[in-house]
């Protein structure tokens, strides 16, 4: 899509529910137990066409992130992304992804493949470690700290 798109951002409700789980299944993403009252919401003309969380376990990250297929390439992935990072509490902010290319342009810098080890307890004991194709990166939200 091209045009202008008109989107409203928003804390998820339990209504909002359903829908989330929706947009994350076409990703082949899940809540993984992050409260729908973690997400926030993209809304155009009424419809649900984003999604994303920050979930805090052991580390900050962007737990999941997922814009409708139509609607990509809007500058609607940034826009959430940014609202999130004016709700987080920490300094830095990791990810695990398959989309390298989105968050490097969101200013995130990737990290060797040893701090998916290090940051999360569920990649330390995967059998799958090895060959993960997942980059995990890492954005610096205040600038006096150290680098991540």
């Amino acid at each position: 899509m091209s045009e202008y798109i008109d989107v409203a951002i928003r804390e998820a409700s339990e209504k909002d529910g359903e829908h989330v789980q929706c947009l994350l299944s076409t990703y082949f993403l899940d809540m993984d137990e992050v409260p729908i009252d973690d997400f926030i919401v993209a809304e155009s003309n009424g419809k649900i066409v984003g999604v994303a969380a920050i979930a805090d376990r052991g580390c900050c990250e962007v737990h999941s992130i997922a814009v409708h297929p139509n609607y990509r390439g809007n500058g609607i992935g940034s826009k959430m992304v940014s609202r999130l990072f004016e709700t987080v509490g920490h300094d830095r902010v990791f990810v695990r992804t398959s989309s390298p290319i989105f968050f490097r342009k969101l200013g995130f810098i990737e990290l060797p493949m040893a701090e998916k080890a290090r940051l999360w307890e569920d990649c330390r004991e995967c059998d799958r470690f090895e060959g993960c194709r997942q980059h995990v990166m890492c954005i610096q939200l205040d600038e006096r700290s150290k680098s991540c």
